[in-house]
């Protein structure tokens, strides 16, 4: 389980979501068929698109406490385990107990309207 794909539970190349699905400013958590592995956390800004591993670099626990949504404040990313919290542009950690370290960052493309992991 070391590469991104697999620790995250989303295959390579699977239809991740529609790019119309995704409200600016606003994370969403998307998880593969196995609902244990972390999945990934996708965030929309000015029409860019960021994709992290759902997986705080702290505790090693994803960000999400509500299945689906990571809470924010202010549009950083907030840790619901811990509270740390992250710029969704850059994944870094700027407040918290893993304050200077990163997310991981999910590979993606865009075809046919539609974000494909990859």
């Amino acid at each position: 389980m070391n590469n991104v794909f697999d620790v995250s539970g989303i295959k390579k190349n699977t239809k991740v979501c529609k790019i119309k699905d995704l409200e600016e400013d606003k994370a969403i958590v998307k998880k593969g068929e196995d609902k244990y592995l972390p999945g990934i956390i996708i965030y929309k800004n000015k029409n860019s698109i960021y994709i992290w591993l759902n997986n705080c670099p702290h505790a090693h626990l994803p960000l999400d406490i509500i299945e689906g949504r990571v809470q924010s404040k202010n549009n950083d990313l907030l840790c619901a385990n811990h509270g740390a919290r992250f710029n969704p542009i850059t994944g870094e950690c700027i407040n918290g107990p893993c304050k200077n370290s990163f997310l991981k960052s999910f590979p993606f493309k865009i075809k046919n309207n539609y974000v494909l992991a990859g």
